[in-house]
């Protein structure tokens, strides 16, 4: 098993698209369209690997010290054996060695205990999206003082 940074427009990031649409889009009736997937080049993508499969990946929009993390997905295979946790945790020591102070998504509200257990916030009312109810969380990230 393996978490690594994924670079846009290589085989393993068209692996990590394939594997977020088929978890994440395909049951709601949707697809990942060009200019969606465009918009990833500036991203910070990363996917932990289990067997030589992504099991699961999660991206982050940084600005300043605010990081937007989307497309957080686990392939249904992987689903509840910790790998998004392990991959959240990992992606948030990343993050705060970059000078990120908070982290927020938009969850989805099936998504909500998950993201509660990571110590995220609920900071929304509920609202839609792709078609289905969110809420916006967020989770400051403070360092230990030694």
């Amino acid at each position: 098993m393996s978490i690594t940074t994924i670079i846009y427009d290589t085989e393993a990031y068209w692996k990590v698209l394939r594997m977020r649409e088929l978890v994440l889009r395909l049951p709601l009736g949707l697809r990942y369209s060009a200019e969606d997937i465009i918009k990833e080049e500036s991203e910070s993508i990363f996917a932990f690997s289990r067997d030589n499969q992504i099991a699961a990946s999660c991206q982050f929009i940084i600005s300043g010290h605010t990081a937007k993390m989307r497309q957080v997905a686990t392939a249904w295979a992987f689903q509840g054996q910790g790998i998004g946790r392990d991959l959240y945790l990992y992606c948030e020591e990343n993050l705060k060695k970059q000078g990120v102070t908070e982290i927020y998504c938009h969850a989805r509200k099936t998504a909500v205990p998950f993201y509660q257990k990571l110590k995220f916030e609920i900071v929304s009312e509920e609202f839609e999206e792709v078609g289905i109810p969110h809420v916006k969380m967020k989770k400051e990230l403070y360092e230990m003082a030694l």
